[in-house]
């Protein structure tokens, strides 16, 4: 049954569930990553509500990537082996790091907290997640660390960080996840 005025259903629309509404909250934030590579988004949340969010890019102050303030973007069309790993050789600040780093600047506590990230997080980023309490995980990208690193102690290591977790989970439908997703929207407000 449509409203005749708008043409919109007149009942309640779906409603997502919890796992799938801090997904989509965290592919809101990814909307703002400037990473020439992989744009991700991250949300924090404890007791069911949001404390933080974060997106990957450049620190405070320096050019965004688009704008040569990371090396490793720059250089990824010249340089393939800084593709899929090389992460410590990125200024960028991941968004997992940025939502941790966003709580503590605001006093929110992370202890007993999830994380929800669209790409299953790096290893530099597990171990940071679990010396702030983070104790459930949540990706809708997975990603593979034994290509990343191309080390099987590395994997080895990764697989034994993951384990630290309540819960450690792909959520969602990579599928969903289409470049327009957020377009109309992002469209609309930027005209």
């Amino acid at each position: 049954m449509n409203d005749v005025a708008g043409g919109q259903p007149s009942g309640p629309s779906p409603r997502p569930g919890k796992d799938l509404y801090f997904l989509l909250i965290a592919l809101a934030a990814r909307s703002r990553a400037d990473c020439l590579g992989r744009r991700v988004g991250a949300v924090i949340t404890r007791e069911g509500r949001v404390v933080s969010t974060g997106y990957n890019g450049t620190p405070f102050g320096m050019p965004n990537c688009s704008a040569g303030g990371c090396h490793r973007c720059s250089q990824r069309d010249l340089d393939t082996t800084l593709r899929g790993g090389a992460y410590d050789v990125c200024v960028c600040v991941h968004a997992e790091q940025n939502a941790i780093l966003t709580a503590a600047r605001f006093g929110q506590q992370t202890l007993g907290a999830a994380l929800t990230s669209t790409t299953q997080p790096c290893f530099g980023c597990l171990k940071e997640m679990l010396q702030a309490g983070i104790t459930d995980v949540h990706y809708l990208h997975q990603w593979d660390p034994t290509e990343a690193y191309g080390d099987p102690a590395l994997a080895a290591q990764y697989s034994a960080l993951q384990t630290r977790f309540s819960t450690f989970e792909q959520v969602g439908d990579p599928a969903m996840d289409t470049p327009d997703l957020f377009a109309a929207v992002i469209g609309a407000h930027n005209t």
